[in-house]
Formats: structure tokens, C-alpha cells, sequence
């Protein structure tokens, strides 16, 4: 059974939509993951810091945040994973800054998402 990846963003959010579904794709193929639906959210720093407070009483801006739902399947015969919510921002930050590109970016924060959902679900 295929995966199905579930992208949400802002108007204007600046990156590159087929990367993020190739890398989330490559992440649940690495841990073997199959009939899995995930949702990747990317946030703005607001976003991300309300959501960090509010879910890990941590006052800072993070990267990744990992919001797990289920491992096992539903009626449909499909794992609805959980949520993997980006800040946009910083990725845009560590391409700038940093010296990575988009694709090293998001290769490695949706596998580091996939990660934080199984070791939480």
C-alpha cells in the first residue's frame, strides 16, 4: 500500500513543494513505513514557538515538532502517523546562514520528524 504525504503551508511560504514530498517520502521509505498518511505542517516562528510552549513547556523557536497520532491501521487498512510541524523560516535561516541547501534541509528535518513521531506514538 502507497503512503500519502498531506502538505499544508502559507501563501508565499518560499519553498520548494516536490522537494518536501520527495524527502517526506524518502523518510517513511528509510524506516519502512508503508500505508502510512502523514501530515507535515510548515509554520511561521510565531506558530512554532506557541505550539512548542504550549505542547513541551520550551519558550524557544524549533525546527521540528513531532505531533504522533496512531501505529496501527484504521478501517481503511491506512496508519494515520501524526503531524510533523516545520517552521518555515528556520529552514529558510540554516540555506541562508548555514550554507545548506533546501534539499539537505528537509532531507534531514523529515526523517528527524518521521523519527520523533515513531519514538512518541
Amino acid at each position: 500500500m502507497e503512503n500519502i504525504v498531506l502538505i499544508r503551508h502559507p501563501k508565499n511560504w518560499g519553498l520548494n513543494e516536490d522537494l518536501v514530498l520527495k524527502y517526506a517520502q524518502e523518510a517513511l521509505k528509510k524506516r519502512g513505513l508503508e500505508g502510512v498518511i502523514l501530515s507535515i505542517y510548515f509554520v511561521g516562528q510565531k506558530k512554532a514557538k506557541e505550539l512548542n510552549i504550549q505542547y513541551r513547556q520550551k519558550s524557544y523557536i524549533p525546527q521540528v515538532l513531532g505531533f504522533p497520532m496512531d501505529r496501527t491501521a484504521e478501517a481503511d487498512g491506512l496508519i494515520r502517523l501524526g503531524d510533523v510541524v516545520i517552521c518555515s523560516q528556520k529552514v529558510k535561516y540554516e540555506m541562508k546562514f548555514l550554507k545548506k541547501t533546501e534539499a539537505e534541509i528537509l532531507a534531514e528535518w523529515l526523517l528527524h520528524g518521521v523519527d520523533n513521531l515513531l519514538k512518541l506514538a
